[in-house]
């Protein structure tokens, strides 16, 4: 199939009113048949693009047998960091960051040579994307063992380090850094910065453990020492402050692989989910001047349906039984399922993972990346998981059936009451067993279909094209605040159409060590336009828009 690569209108608005052309993108006609909800599967689509896009990276072979540290894979991120209207990738592997320029043309372009990368240190494992110094250009935030690396964006990809200068340490006062991201926290405009740190680790600690029949393999992480995460505040001149332990990262139990923002109570603060490996998650919410409490146990979302907690790798937002309150999915380690947990409101979550049937589709599996998205722009949002064990000796430390390399799993949502497994009859580029471990989606060719980018630790980098034929409609939008806050990092959406809700938020940290597309993305279903479109922005005041077309990529523009 010839592939799909086309450019939408982009359309700026200033206020409610007032249009322009965005990012010199081009109409083109988008086909709206429409199919019955119970062939939908049959109509979605995914062929793996990487190697013909010129996404050509691999990543190496780890030692044998692995420890936690070389178990731990690594991120990638999807944004415009050119401000082009174009997606760009970067992969974080050793020995240095890898970064592609996404042309528009269908190919991405290696650039990390004159990126400004290459003074980056080893040992890097995530990334956390955001303007922080509010010049209108998204900045790089590399975490990684004992290793922190923040890169400004000079333009056209060009990056310079300024770790110190910003306040920070490069060797993370020898933690090791595991997810970040960056948000406002205290309404003043300048994005925070919250790091997640997992264990101790080193040449003084147990390096190995005996599994069954006296396999040698990395250590689970209840044998180390947990380290906490941080909260840093943005001092608004380029600097970066660190805030007390007795503010809110004290109260958790550490060893945290994943961190995922939402305003859980609707008071304007953005709160914060920790997922942890093994230990109880966190829930901080937000009290206002960079002060947390740590609810996770009261809210639900600490312990799964059974009391038992996840190995939370990854973690992401989204309303996927429509009820116009944002539901959480968090992966999960080997035999024991990946969690959906429903939003009741109230600050109350109930794990709904066996009723909808996802525990039974992903007990075969260990996850990592994870992500919700629409696949087929029916308005529910499915599921997309990387996979893969942390043991390359899992058949004989573990068992006969259990894989060390795993296919990613593309779970269908079924109006909020099911998932089914769509993984099985894709092609055998995207059931390819992986060592699976970060994830980002992104609309990379900007067609209205989300796209999904996958990081085999031990491999090809996978890019899934969305090239499902469900014949519906769409909406990315793709907002600008006022200064500093200027890619409007935690501005809620609402819209209606008839008496259908959609609600999003714009926060790109979540997944597993990774940054997704800013720009929100609804499928629509048959609606051909939006009712109403509301936006809460970061400072608080609301914009709303009326009648808005779908089937365009829209760039609005807050109100002076």
């Amino acid at each position: 199939m010839q592939m799909r690569w086309a450019c939408l209108m982009a359309v700026c608005l200033v206020g409610v009113s007032g249009c322009q052309p965005g990012c010199g993108a081009k109409p083109v006609q988008v086909s709206n048949k429409h199919v019955a909800a119970n062939n939908l599967s049959t109509r979605i689509s995914f062929v793996d693009v990487a190697k013909e896009s010129g996404l050509v990276i691999s990543c190496p072979l780890q030692a044998r047998p692995m420890r936690v540290l070389e178990a731990f894979g690594c991120g990638c991120a999807a944004f415009d960091g050119d401000n082009d209207g174009w997606q760009d990738v970067l992969l974080v592997t050793n020995p240095r960051p890898v970064l592609f320029r996404n042309s528009g043309t269908g190919k991405f372009q290696d650039v990390s040579a004159t990126s400004g990368f290459a003074t980056a240190a080893a040992d890097l494992f995530g990334c956390a994307i955001g303007d922080y110094d509010g010049d209108g250009l998204l900045d790089v935030l590399f975490t990684g063992f004992h290793r922190l690396a923040l890169y400004k964006n000079l333009g056209d990809l060009h990056f310079q380090m300024v770790t110190e200068q910003a306040g920070l340490d490069p060797h993370n006062h020898g933690k090791w850094a595991s997810s970040a991201g960056f948000m406002d926290l205290d309404g003043d405009q300048d994005l925070d910065l919250v790091i997640v740190n997992f264990v101790e680790f080193g040449p003084h600690v147990k390096q190995y453990c005996e599994l069954q029949g006296g396999v040698l393999a990395g250590c689970i992480p209840r044998h180390y020492v947990a380290e906490k995460g941080e909260i840093w505040k943005n001092t608004g001149q380029g600097r970066f402050e660190l805030q007390s332990p007795e503010n809110g990262m004290g109260d958790t139990n550490g060893v945290g692989l994943v961190l995922a923002f939402n305003d859980i109570n609707h008071d304007g603060r953005m709160d914060i989910y920790v997922g942890n490996d093994g230990t109880p998650a966190e829930m901080l919410l937000n009290q206002g001047n960079m002060k947390f409490e740590n609810v996770g146990s009261i809210s639900g979302l600490a312990y799964d349906g059974r009391g038992v907690p996840a190995a939370a790798m990854g973690a992401d937002w989204a309303d996927f039984d429509r009820d116009g309150q944002l539901d959480l999915s968090v992966s999960n380690f080997q035999d024991l399922g990946f969690l959906v947990f429903r939003n009741l409101n109230d600050n109350q979550f109930l794990d709904s993972s066996i009723p909808t049937g996802l525990t039974t589709l992903t007990k075969n599996r260990l996850g990592f990346g994870t992500k919700w998205v629409d696949f087929d722009n029916d308005a529910w949002v499915d599921l997309f998981f990387t996979n893969g064990h942390v043991y390359d000796n899992a058949q004989e430390a573990v068992g006969p059936d259990v894989q060390f390399r795993q296919p990613v799993s593309l779970l269908q949502n079924r109006r909020g009451e099911a998932f089914v497994d769509l993984t099985p009859q894709m092609g055998q580029d995207v059931r390819r067993p992986m060592m699976g471990r970060g994830s980002a989606t992104a609309d990379f060719n900007n067609d209205g279909q989300i796209d999904l980018l996958g990081v085999d630790f031990e491999g090809p980098l996978m890019l899934l094209q969305n090239r499902s034929d469900a014949g519906h409609h769409w909406i990315t939008l793709d907002l600008r605040a006022a200064v500093p806050n200027v890619f409007a990092y935690g501005a809620v959406l609402t819209a209606k159409a008839g008496d259908q809700t959609w609600v999003g938020l714009v926060s790109p940290a979540s997944s597993y060590l990774s940054s997704s597309d800013p720009r929100v993305h609804w499928g629509l279903g048959e609606a051909s336009q939006l009712d109403e479109l509301s936006i809460r922005w970061p400072n608080g005041k609301t914009q709303t828009l009326r009648d808005v077309s779908a089937d365009q990529i829209l760039r609005v523009n807050q109100e002076p």
